[in-house]
């Protein structure tokens, strides 16, 4: 692996860590809101796109592994 290379992976697994941060909070329920336009939603509507959100940091997640394997990351 070259220095770019190194460089590359170090900045993938920093913004993976962002992210995982990210997905960790949505899926504990705890430290997210909604709001639209300065009003706050019920749970029920914050509970309606949890799931979808926290599918959309799964393929965040997914994406930067799979740069991070062409890098000859072992996912470990």
């Amino acid at each position: 692996m070259n220095r770019q290379q190194i460089a590359t992976a170090s900045s993938l697994f920093f913004t993976r860590d962002q992210v995982q941060r990210r997905l960790d909070t949505v899926l504990s329920g705890k430290g997210v809101s909604l709001a639209i336009t300065g009003d706050y939603q019920n749970e029920a509507v914050l509970h309606s796109v949890t799931e979808p959100l926290a599918d959309h940091f799964r393929a965040e997640l997914a994406a930067i592994d799979d740069q991070l394997k062409l890098l000859g990351w072992n996912g470990e």
